[in-house]
């Protein structure tokens, strides 16, 4: 459908055409008007679908053209135009030197995502290409704005939903300018807010932006709005951003986002948008003009409108009144200064500025910008001045050299830009390019590291994915009401306008049949009711049991009777189908029935996992005796051992040395090496289900005798029992209390060491019957003993003469000591015990 506006009769008028030759219904597409024909391009049709077509509507003749374009060769390694896009912008360049031509920016693919891509087509040739561009590395985006600017004969590219990094996008405030004739990109001083799906028109020499949405917030809003009334001004000539005020008069709701905007005979015309809904209202901005009496107030007024001071006249005059050469070519001014045309910047301005050169990590981004950047080579850092501080070899001087300001000084590496593209499609697309398994793009002659290894073939774009279960495997997201698939960063410029009511990443929410609606995946009248085109059919039980299904007030007859229809509320017993409530209240009769519990008898009692929403059922844990509980959802066992693990406490950790056999009432040990004190510390939030921990140790030496030590720091219970080859075990300490124990267990009572690598006695340790949080530090131990009275001989023949008097009353004392202790030996332990700590 096309409407006309008439500017001069304020009047709307419809036209009537065959629609069998007119494109199907579509947003997101771009349009310009050249001569009498109107260009539309790209867009997302009904379904979903986001084309590449390119149509002409002929003013005059009221009619519609498919055109046909002469696309460049395209071969398997290249992008190739037209590129299905939706979110572009589309700008006509005039040209005195060449054809006129319409410059597409920009965009979101289906196939290669968000597009950084320039293309152009000329209209007198038909021709269509994908424009290689230089300057600085621009970010692709979608819901930007571009607009020509006469006096420059540059297009600038404002704002917009950008793709920061392959899995992160967000709104955008940065500014560039695009030369057309030299296909070069420039950043300009960035806008006070971000935004996308805005205007930006250039009306007297400003840019004038108006609405957008600003939001960028998840779950918890910081004050961003989704609908913006701001109006704000960029001055070409000075680099620099202003607000708009707005009459606070103005009857007008004027918050918007989606809508259009054009010039005429100095005024600004805004047509539509969304608020919440689709608006057909149509907004005048009428500028003023320059008549300021004085310098400052003329540089710092705009009236919608470039004001500049005419110094030899003193006054205050357009922007449109100097002559364009001199706004070009500034130098032409001459040392007069005839025409002031910038208030004198202030320091907040060039401290951003510094900031933002410091940000720019390579050559080509540095001097590709107006504020005043400089690449330095010596330390591969951009500054805002011109002058980079080199440190004199062999000395603490340093000495100024100049900085690198153009780009034939910099020195840039073949594939440099391959870090700009953010999906596999996009990266393979340049010949220069490849992509990894990291999920990177980088140039075909690195790779980061010996990890890295080149991705052969791209896999499906989500788009290409039609089913729900394919989908949700991928990367992606699934529309259950739209039916399509679309990339987890590209749903804000999938759905623009909200169009996707009900979206998952999960493959359990997915019909159980392909093109199912996706109403019966909501087991719970509350959430069944939440979905817009679903409603809950109850099954008459009075326990809360039923179906959801879609539907709208009514329901579908032949599947849901009138009486147990809920479109907009839910019966007020929901039990779940394992209770009724008691005289026509919402309490449910306790205890719940089937083995559930709760206050709507919706989760599983303990020992019992499951999903018991709408007749669920609960199934016993199954942990091999070593736990009675498990995760209420998986069945995963919570084992009450420490080193059993597995599904169902059937395995030993044995990649923490932990060994035995868990299955057939058996269990784990944790082997104990010998002459090592070990502490082990059971306070993560995972070992709240402990309370029995094993150890074993097998004394290797035959002739010491083996000492046990163990400390709990909490009361725990524990069993000590002995085996020997082709003996049942033995027990030694039953119920004994670990707090502190020690005990020694003598060579002639037991038989250490091994025989053919056959191990004759091994100890068991259980420690049980405790409640993390705690530690326990537990050791065996064989050490030689050592006649102390012989160690002091051996020692004392060998030491200075100037101490032996000392060490002979040192000999008397040892052996008064001896006879005080009946002349019995006393014997020393001299061992390295080394502290292990354990988790």
């Amino acid at each position: 459908m096309i409407y006309t506006y008439d500017f001069t009769g304020n009047v709307w008028e419809t036209y009537h055409m065959d629609s069998r030759t007119a494109p199907t219904p579509r947003y997101g597409h771009s349009a310009v008007i050249f001569g009498d024909k109107i260009y539309i391009y790209g867009g997302v049709k009904t379904g979903g679908t986001v084309c590449n077509e390119l149509w002409a509507f002929d003013v005059s003749a009221k009619s519609w053209e498919n055109i046909t374009v002469r696309a460049e060769p395209c071969n398997m390694t290249s992008l190739c135009g037209p590129l299905k896009s939706a979110g572009h912008t589309a700008t006509l360049v005039p040209s005195k030197r060449s054809v006129e031509r319409m410059v597409v920016i920009f965009g979101h693919s289906p196939t290669y995502g968000y597009l950084n891509t320039v293309q152009e087509y000329h209209f007198g040739t038909r021709e269509w290409s994908i424009v290689k561009t230089r300057g600085f590395p621009v970010k692709a985006g979608y819901g930007h704005s571009s607009a020509w600017d006469p006096l420059t004969e540059r297009i600038y590219v404002y704002g917009g939903y950008i793709s920061e990094t392959p899995a992160t996008p967000l709104l955008s405030n940065r500014l560039y300018a695009y030369e057309p004739d030299t296909y070069t990109w420039s950043l300009l001083t960035a806008g006070p807010s971000a935004r996308f799906l805005h205007t930006g028109t250039f009306l007297n020499g400003l840019m004038l932006v108006f609405g957008g949405n600003t939001h960028n917030d998840t779950s918890q809003s910081q004050g961003a709005k989704c609908y913006s009334s701001e109006v704000l001004a960029y001055d070409v000539i000075c680099d620099s951003w202003h607000p708009v005020s707005v009459p606070s008069t103005l009857r007008a709701d004027l918050p918007r986002f989606g809508h259009s905007a054009v010039t005429f005979s100095n005024s600004l015309y805004i047509y539509g948008g969304f608020d919440g809904q689709m608006l057909n209202d149509l907004l005048k901005y009428t500028a003023g003009i320059c008549n300021a009496s004085s310098q400052t107030k003329c540089l710092h007024d705009r009236p919608g409108m470039k004001c500049v001071w005419e110094r030899k006249a003193s006054k205050c005059v357009s922007i449109l009144e100097v002559p364009v050469e001199i706004i070009r070519n500034p130098e032409l001014d001459g040392d007069q200064d005839y025409y002031v045309k910038c208030p004198e910047g202030g320091r907040s301005s060039v401290t951003a500025n510094i900031v933002a050169c410091s940000q720019l990590s390579d050559c080509i981004s540095c001097v590709h910008t107006s504020l005043g950047c400089g690449w330095c080579p010596q330390t591969n850092k951009c500054m805002h001045e011109n002058v980079c501080k080199a440190q004199i070899p062999d000395t603490n001087a340093f000495t100024s050299v100049r900085a690198v300001t153009v780009a034939a000084d910099c020195q840039v590496e073949e594939g440099s830009s391959c870090p700009t593209h953010h999906s596999c499609q996009t990266c393979t697309g340049h010949p220069d390019c490849h992509w990894t398994n990291l999920d990177h793009c980088t140039a075909n002659t690195t790779l980061e590291s010996p990890e890295v290894s080149v991705v052969p073939t791209c896999g499906p774009s989500c788009s290409e994915l039609t089913s729900c279960l394919n989908c949700t495997q991928q990367e992606c997201i699934w529309c259950h009401n739209e039916q399509r698939c679309v990339d987890k960063n590209a749903y804000t410029a999938s759905f623009p306008y909200g169009q996707c009511r009900e979206w998952s990443t999960q493959r359990q929410r997915c019909p159980l049949t392909p093109g199912e609606s996706a109403c019966q995946s909501h087991k719970w009248c509350n959430d069944c009711r939440d979905a817009p085109e679903c409603g809950w059919c109850d099954d008459g039980t009075g326990t809360g049991k039923g179906i959801c299904l879609p539907g709208g007030n009514q329901p579908n007859l032949e599947q849901c009777p009138s009486n147990l229809w809920h479109f907009t509320h839910c019966p007020s017993c929901q039990c779940n189908g394992h209770s009724t409530c008691a005289n026509n209240s919402s309490v449910c009769i306790q205890p719940c029935a089937n083995l559930t519990q709760g206050e709507h008898c919706d989760t599983c009692m303990p020992g019992y996992y499951g999903s018991p929403v709408n007749g669920g059922n609960c199934t016993p844990c199954e942990c091999n005796n070593h736990g009675t509980q498990c995760q209420p959802d998986t069945g995963r066992c919570y084992c009450t051992t420490k080193g059993i693990v597995g599904e169902h406490c059937e395995k030993c950790d044995t990649a923490n040395h932990y060994q035995g056999d868990p299955t057939n009432n058996g269990s784990c040990f944790y082997d104990l090496t010998i002459d090592y004190q070990f502490t082990f510390n059971l306070s993560k939030k995972d070992d709240r289900h402990y309370t029995q921990i094993n150890f074993k140790n097998s004394p290797p030496k035959a002739d010491i005798d083996a000492d046990f030590s163990i400390t709990c720091s909490v009361m725990a219970k524990m069993n000590i029992t002995m085996k020997t080859v082709n003996q049942p075990e033995k027990q030694l300490f039953m119920n004994h209390n670990c707090s502190n124990f020690k005990t020694r267990f003598y060579k002639n009572d037991y038989n250490f060491g091994a025989v053919d690598n056959v191990t004759l006695t091994t100890f068991y340790v259980y420690v049980y019957d405790f409640q993390p949080p705690l530690w326990i530090q537990i050791s065996f131990s064989q050490y030689p003993k050592l006649n102390l009275q012989q160690f002091f001989i051996t020692f004392s023949s060998s030491v200075s003469p100037f101490i032996l008097p000392l060490l002979t009353h040192c000999s008397l004392t040892i052996r008064l000591v001896c006879k005080l202790l009946d002349s019995k030996e006393v014997h020393v332990g001299v061992y390295f015990r080394y502290n292990l700590l354990y988790d």
